[in-house]
């Protein structure tokens, strides 16, 4: 049951609001959420053992790397047995060498969504009690939680309730898997535009105000019909009134007090400020060399791995790795035929990235597996190909021999069991014979 809300309350608007996401950003979306990392200056450390999850399992970050790494493994093997199917040898090589694509399209905002829910403070702190505060937030996360998974399904892998921020609100992560037809061959692809509130602003702001009527939120500004209203009546739209994230309110506000109070006190602590003015430049350039340095490491990192996918594939290309089963666990082998010069190459580029080797691995096994299948399949058939031809080729010859003198057949009849013997050896395929054939048709002969 919804808590009752009086009709001469004031009418509040559900907020909700759709922000990119990369998968590189889980890290630090998980930082923030577990309060390690990001803004902090607006979470009540005393409150923070109060959020609480909604959706999805504790290690939902973890589970949709991997099963973004699936994706991009899946559909290189696809593409790689498509372009064998093709007999496309020159690509093949060349995508060897460049390995797996990331499974979107270019985008500005990132093939993910969060999803933010909430509502003006004032409306969760209007009821008397702590009891019927709590029994109201409830309610909105029970509504928000229906919303999500009515309209978004199992592509919403996490979801959280905040309660150490100043109002109540629902942070949700929507990964849009969907499997498209690409030139013939089916891919999996991460879509935003698959859900059609996503695609469609107004008609998101449609359905969230809809969902939480009950609880007496109302839907938010009409912006968009208002802009299209004026601009038919020929008259000045509304101002565009861009969201602020609070992390950036509050430093607009800092920067505020901190110019009117440096303005009051300028004169008497003049020398004082500048002090300080020295003092943060120096510790924010400390860390600013810090940062780069940290980010310099991780793009030769980044570097160093990617390089080690790129000498695997480049040799497996070229003949100089192959890829054995050792109990059910892909291992990378060095061929008897390999150039010396080429192995100390690849081996020197791939002992600097082990967590390349290790994802090279992953990928090329599967796309390797599918191709010596199909070439298991292709020489299976041939075998039973030939076979059938030598058969038919000797009933010929017995056919023909039958219709001859009985001397003439006695003496074809031997020449036929040898040449039949040396036949079946040229092919290999009286390999298990452990005698010759004796007797045997010639005696139709």
């Amino acid at each position: 049951m919804f808590p009752v809300v009086h009709q001469s309350c004031p009418k509040f608007a559900i907020v909700c609001r759709f922000q990119g996401l990369f998968p590189k950003d889980i890290g630090g979306y998980e930082k923030h959420r577990t309060r390690n990392g990001g803004d902090l200056g607006h979470v009540d450390p005393t409150r923070s053992h109060l959020n609480r999850p909604v959706i999805g399992e504790a290690d939902w970050a973890a589970q949709t790397i991997a099963m973004i790494e699936d994706m991009k493994a899946e559909n290189f093997a696809d593409e790689i047995e498509t372009l064998t199917r093709r007999r496309r040898k020159k690509q093949i090589k060349e995508r060897m060498a460049e390995g797996p694509r990331d499974p979107w399209r270019a985008t500005r905002h990132g093939p993910m969504r969060e999803v933010i829910l909430t509502a003006n403070r004032d409306w969760f702190d209007a009821l008397p009690t702590p009891a019927a505060r709590e029994a109201r937030a409830q309610a909105f996360e029970d509504v928000a939680r229906d919303w999500l998974l009515e309209n978004f399904g199992e592509d919403v892998v996490h979801a959280r309730a905040d309660l150490d921020e100043q109002a109540f609100h629902i942070h949700a992560v929507i990964v849009p898997k969907i499997q498209v037809d690409l030139n013939g061959t089916k891919r999996w692809m991460l879509q935003p535009s698959k859900h059609d509130l996503i695609k469609d602003y107004e008609a998101a702001q449609d359905s969230v105000g809809a969902h939480f009527a009950p609880l007496s939120l109302v839907r938010g500004e009409r912006r968009a019909e208002a802009v299209r209203k004026a601009r038919q009546a020929g008259e000045e739209p509304p101002a565009y009134r861009q969201h602020v994230r609070t992390a950036d309110w509050r430093k607009a506000e800092d920067a505020r007090i901190v110019e009117t109070r440096a303005e009051l006190d300028r004169r008497a602590e003049a020398m004082a400020a500048e002090e300080g003015t020295i003092k943060q430049k120096r510790e924010a350039l400390t860390g600013r060399e810090n940062a780069i340095g940290a980010r310099e490491d991780a793009a030769v990192a980044k570097e160093q791995e990617a390089d080690a996918v790129l000498a695997v594939g480049q040799g497996l290309a070229a003949g100089a790795f192959d890829i054995k089963d050792r109990d059910g666990t892909p291992a990378l082998v060095e061929t008897p035929d390999a150039k010396p010069g080429l192995l100390s190459k690849l081996r020197a580029r791939m002992a600097l990235s082990s967590a390349g080797r290790a994802r090279a691995l992953h990928v090329f096994s599967k796309a390797l597996a599918r191709l010596r299948e199909k070439a298991r399949d292709e020489a299976k058939t041939a075998v039973a190909r030939d076979t059938a031809e030598i058969q038919s080729a000797d009933e010929k010859i017995v056919e023909i021999v039958s219709r001859l003198p009985d001397a003439e057949r006695r003496s074809i009849g031997k020449i036929r069991v040898s040449l039949t013997a040396r036949i079946m050896a040229l092919t290999g395929r009286d390999a298990g014979r452990k005698t010759p054939v004796k007797g045997g048709d010639d005696e139709r002969l």
